[in-house]
């Protein structure tokens, strides 16, 4: 989009600028264009492999300037609707179950470190540094917790403890299943 980010909650009260109408506008109609053209797996149409020859086919064929296409087609890749592939397939569609490619790496870590007690219960997970690590932009970040949070390991909480951001749900403490009876411990005579 533009240089802010506006969430969609706050379109109706914030004032936005006209290039910005026009990038939602146009962020609007290329998502539309993709779910009705495209199946998740399915790849863009593109010459010779190049992101950029996607947007400029779907600005033809949508009517609408192939930088706000182009940026669209970015913004669909930050929230992974999209894989903006660098190969000469060019852009692919993703389902909801489907993990972005840039996001695997940080996600199986991720897992790793709550698996193995690296990261606790109730602790706030250093989204910034992980972003480093994995060479992830705050927005990408955001995406790549996205099947944490959907499979209950972390969630994201605006008025956390430590402030707003992820923090661990599930962890190596074993947590008894409700409706499973508590094991008495046998004491020695």
């Amino acid at each position: 989009m533009s240089q802010r980010t506006v969430p969609p909650e706050q379109l109706a009260t914030s004032p936005l600028t006209e290039g910005e109408r026009q990038h939602i506008a146009a962020l609007t109609l290329v998502r539309d264009h993709i779910s009705k053209n495209y199946r998740p797996g399915q790849c863009l149409p593109v010459v010779k492999g190049a992101y950029c020859a996607a947007a400029k086919a779907m600005a033809v064929r949508l009517s609408l300037p192939m930088l706000h296409v182009a940026t669209a087609l970015k913004v669909l890749n930050s929230s992974g609707e999209i894989y903006l592939s660098a190969g000469i397939h060019g852009p692919r569609v993703l389902g909801p179950n489907d993990i972005h490619p840039d996001d695997v790496a940080f996600d199986a870590a991720v897992r790793d470190r709550i698996a193995s007690g690296h990261y606790c219960f109730g602790q706030a997970l250093p989204s910034g540094l992980l972003g480093v690590e994995f060479g992830l932009e705050s927005d990408q970040v955001d995406r790549a917790f996205r099947h944490l949070v959907r499979d209950a390991l972390v969630r994201h909480d605006a008025r956390g403890p430590y402030g707003p951001g992820y923090y661990v749900t599930l962890g190596t403490t074993f947590r008894r299943p409700a409706g499973t009876p508590e094991l008495l411990s046998v004491g020695r005579p």
